[in-house]
């Protein structure tokens, strides 16, 4: 069975630095992982729920667009909900991490010694499956920041970790 990739759609969001949202290791604005979906969807930054990954079998997780009526101006990601709880955030434009990297416009290597100066632990692994890099950043041996590049240029970026549905 093939696997996929589960990516947000691109975006004309400028080189993403500066001005963009950002992305922290707990969330990003007023969201955060483990609030409730029904808290999530009360900060008006949610739109246009859909089911998850269906591979994994029932309950299917749940995912939302981050393009409600508050969500900030360029921001091209999804959130995931797991049995009602917000589980993963994956962006693939217009947000930076809390150190600096942004999306469009960083790569892995960026990634990597970004995290590693920020006092994280950061890997990068090429995933034959999937036909990219997948670059794992952990703190104290939990991960808590995921990114995915076809090339250099990172293409996903996520808390905790990016999602995939195989």
């Amino acid at each position: 069975m093939g696997a996929i990739l589960l990516l947000a759609a691109g975006s004309a969001w400028a080189d993403g630095r500066g001005s963009s949202p950002v992305l922290r290791l707990d969330g990003i604005g007023p969201l955060r992982l483990g609030m409730s979906r029904a808290e999530a969807v009360a900060t008006g930054w949610l739109s246009d729920p859909g089911p998850g990954c269906e591979l994994g079998g029932p309950p299917l997780p749940v995912v939302y667009k981050l393009k409600g009526p508050k969500a900030p101006a360029g921001i091209v990601g999804t959130v995931e909900f797991d049995r009602g709880t917000l589980r993963v955030l994956a962006f693939s434009a217009g947000v930076r991490t809390s150190f600096g990297v942004a999306i469009p416009g960083g790569t892995v290597g960026d990634l990597l010694k970004s995290a590693r100066t920020a006092g994280l632990s950061a890997t990068s692994v090429y995933d034959e499956t999937f036909a990219g890099r997948f670059v794992t950043v952990t703190r104290g041996g939990q991960q808590v920041l995921g990114a995915f590049a076809e090339q250099s240029a990172i293409t996903t970026i996520a808390v905790p970790y990016v999602p995939v549905c195989e």
